[in-house]
């Protein structure tokens, strides 16, 4: 989780990267190339693949090999919520406050760190991919700077 949030900030790489290529292949319906995702994004496609390979391992995204192989949603976009692409993506390298040397500090921070986060989760429960899709802008170009 980010330690600052500011108003329009997509949260981590990783995530923001994910929900938007879930969208995406929410919106085509088809199957998609990782490719076509990347340009889309902006991203590096190797990056991108690297999120699809999670997905698929959590079973959200279907993937087929191969020359004219790409990606697919494996659920329902109103069935996936954006936790669960949280939670697909999150590592657990946590540090158990017991491991560092005591300031007596430790066990209070652990408990302010694990509140936040369940209710973060909780907030990420509320929303599904179809939510995103539904509430989707037109995109926004970047303009060139006047001369």
């Amino acid at each position: 989780m980010q330690l600052l949030i500011q108003s329009g900030d997509l949260g981590p790489k990783w995530f923001h990267v994910a929900l938007r290529a879930l969208v995406l292949m929410a919106e085509q319906k088809s199957m998609v190339k990782s490719n076509q995702l990347a340009d889309a994004i902006g991203e590096d496609p190797t990056f991108v693949r690297k999120i699809l390979a999670k997905l698929a391992k959590e079973e959200l995204v279907k993937t087929f090999g191969g020359r004219y192989g790409g990606y697919v949603l494996e659920k329902d976009p109103h069935s996936i919520t954006v936790l669960h692409v949280y939670q697909a993506l999150s590592s657990s390298d946590m540090i158990p406050h017991w491991s560092l040397p005591s300031t007596g500090s430790e066990l209070f921070i652990s408990l302010i760190i694990s509140k936040a986060e369940e209710r973060f989760q909780s907030t990420l429960a509320d929303y599904t991919i179809a939510d995103i899709l539904l509430h989707k802008t037109e995109p926004r170009h970047p303009t060139k700077p006047e001369k």
